[in-house]
């Protein structure tokens, strides 16, 4: 009998034993990765379009056509795609990113062949109504009118368009491009981005392999014709510089600080960012809320990051402090930074992060949706599995002097971007 008074042993994570996906092609061509390994009756169909906002031409287009699909078809009137789906208790969302156009359909099993061919015609047939279309523009207008009076997105969109001045990532979205996309942008968008070589299947729970059949009779009707997207040059660097963008009787100051990182995503100098990120605003005990949050007291919350797109990585820190502690508060950022750059960090803190850093890989990776998840998003950078596998390994291996070292040579001052947003008076 098992005794509950004796705690389980501390074991050390080497590894984690991700199952591999089943991989098949639909009759035109399109990747299918399964994994079916639910316990539960769900499932969960995603279709990936490898085009996001940074092929479009017209600001908003895509993003309009992305979250427009499923709202209404040749076969059903506005809103009754939705209504159906929810019908059996199923759930529907889409969404797009600068790379990718995401639809995901989350259903139970016992459901799936009635909600299976509604998600097929959202897809494949959508019609993008003219009132829907122009409700939903109008309704994402007010959303940007509301939000560009805040401090924290004024900051964030000029410091992206500051960082990515030569690449879409910058793109800035004025009130008037909501006034320009028309209902044949969409239609434009969506013919160019639903083509078979554009296309890959992401399917995770519980479900019969007749699942792979059903797919097929579906969307094997999506033309195979060639349609290769435009392709962008790697970001590796950026124009430095402090700037300022007046926000009147703002009594909060958004602040962001980085700079793109000439890096290879999955390479150890990567997974060694990663760990000193963390350590220094990559979670709550870090070094940064540890100062200016819980020490100073400027902020609710402050933290950092190492992003990669398809395109480019880079570091930010980001936060909002009160108007009267903007100073202090940049002048505290500077301080750490300088301080990571050229002291070592000590074992205590580091075997800290390092416990956290493994805690969280393991506690994300929990679930078959999760594993889907894991494996998408480094499967469009090249990878599988095994990159999480190399990422502890670096993590149990990292020292304070690797940390020292990446720390110089990454988090250095040359080319480092300051954007603040509030009123200097």
């Amino acid at each position: 009998m098992l005794d509950r008074t004796i705690a389980p042993p501390i074991q050390k994570i080497s590894s984690i034993p991700f199952p591999s996906p089943e991989k098949k092609k639909l009759s035109n061509g399109i990747p299918v990765h399964g994994f079916n390994i639910g316990s539960q009756e769900v499932v969960q169909i995603e279709l990936v379009l490898k085009s996001g906002q940074k092929h479009d031409k017209k600001p908003l287009a895509v993003s309009a056509m992305a979250n427009l699909v499923g709202e209404a078809s040749q076969k059903y009137t506005p809103g009754k795609i939705i209504e159906l789906i929810d019908y059996y208790g199923a759930f529907y969302e889409s969404s797009c990113d600068g790379d990718k156009t995401y639809f995901a359909l989350f259903s139970l099993t016992k459901h799936l062949d009635k909600v299976l061919p509604i998600f097929a015609e959202a897809i494949l047939n959508p019609t993008f109504p003219e009132r829907e279309t122009k409700i939903y523009l109008k309704n994402s207008q007010q959303n940007f009118l509301t939000s560009k009076e805040k401090t924290n997105f004024i900051c964030r969109k000029n410091f992206n368009a500051l960082l990515f001045d030569n690449h879409p990532y910058g793109r800035m979205v004025h009130e008037d491009d909501y006034d320009l996309v028309e209902q044949q942008d969409l239609i434009h968008y969506h013919t160019q981005f639903l083509n078979a070589q554009n296309c890959e299947f992401f399917i995770s729970g519980n479900y019969s392999d007749n699942l792979y059949s059903q797919l097929d009779t579906y969307f094997s009707k999506i033309p195979s014709t060639p349609n290769p997207s435009p392709m962008f040059e790697q970001v590796t660097s950026n124009k430095g510089g402090k700037h300022f963008i007046t926000k009147k009787d703002a009594i909060q100051s958004g602040i962001r600080i980085g700079k793109v990182l000439d890096v290879k995503f999955g390479s150890d100098d990567f997974f060694k960012l990663k760990v000193l990120n963390t350590v220094f605003g990559g979670y709550f005990g870090s070094r940064l809320m540890s100062n200016i949050r819980e020490d100073k007291g400027y902020t609710y919350g402050i933290g950092s990051g190492v992003a990669a797109f398809e395109d480019a990585t880079y570091f930010f820190i980001s936060t909002e402090v009160g108007k009267a502690v903007t100073d202090p508060a940049v002048s505290e950022i500077y301080k750490e930074l300088n301080k990571i750059t050229s002291e070592k960090i000590n074992d205590k803190e580091l075997n800290t992060v390092k416990n956290y850093m493994l805690g969280s890989l393991l506690k994300e990776s929990d679930g078959v949706f999760s594993i889907a998840d894991r494996f998408k998003g480094v499967y469009f950078m090249g990878h599988d599995f095994s990159f999480y596998n190399k990422y502890i390994e670096v993590i149990n291996q990292v020292s304070p002097t690797d940390l020292l070292e990446t720390a110089q040579t990454y988090f250095n001052k040359t080319n480092l971007l300051e954007v603040i947003a509030g009123d200097k008076n």
